[in-house]
């Protein structure tokens, strides 16, 4: 599960009429879901400014870490480059924070009678959402069970996450995203 999030956004929105809102949204959402389709995920949601995105559902794929991983690292890329517009056009930049993780999941339709939504619930996707918390502005942040199925790497970072309920989880931040 990769979850990506707009840092700030409450503050910024508080600032902003809601159709400036609405611009800014489709103006970061458009170029983040362009990447999150280029490496084969699928949008589960759209949670206000957040998206969660999955990998390797509902067909499984041998290559889904890895292409979640480069779908991060490319947002955070996409973004350096809305921003470098958005400077220049004298708005204030914003930035995504992103949160990866993985583990078995319910995934099927959720509702009622009147409204039924395909969606992925458990605490797979609690957990992606704590990761998504701790990163900070341009940050990956992956949780170790998505680190065992990744290739060695050395550009990650050991951190302690503070979490809801004073509770701790281990994670990596990946390092040196130019």
């Amino acid at each position: 599960l990769l979850l990506s999030d707009i840092r700030g956004f409450t503050r910024l929105g508080a600032c902003m009429k809601p159709g400036e809102l609405h611009q800014l949204l489709q103006e970061m959402h458009a170029p983040l879901v362009e990447t999150i389709f280029k490496h084969d995920g699928s949008i589960d949601k759209f949670i206000g400014d957040a998206i969660l995105a999955v990998f390797g559902s509902p067909e499984e794929d041998p290559l889904q870490f890895e292409k979640a991983l480069n779908a991060a690292i490319e947002m955070q890329q996409r973004v350096k480059e809305i921003n470098l517009k958005r400077i220049e056009a004298g708005n204030v930049p914003v930035d995504i924070g992103i949160g990866l993780h993985c583990g078995e999941v319910a995934h099927g339709f959720i509702g009622s009678e009147d409204r039924l939504e395909f969606t992925v619930v458990g605490n797979t996707v609690n957990l992606a959402a704590r990761y998504c918390d701790g990163a900070g502005a341009g940050e990956i942040v992956i949780s170790q069970n998505l680190v065992n199925n990744l290739p060695h790497r050395t550009d990650l970072e050991h951190v302690t996450l503070d979490v809801k309920h004073g509770q701790k989880i281990e994670a990596f931040v990946l390092r040196q995203l130019t």
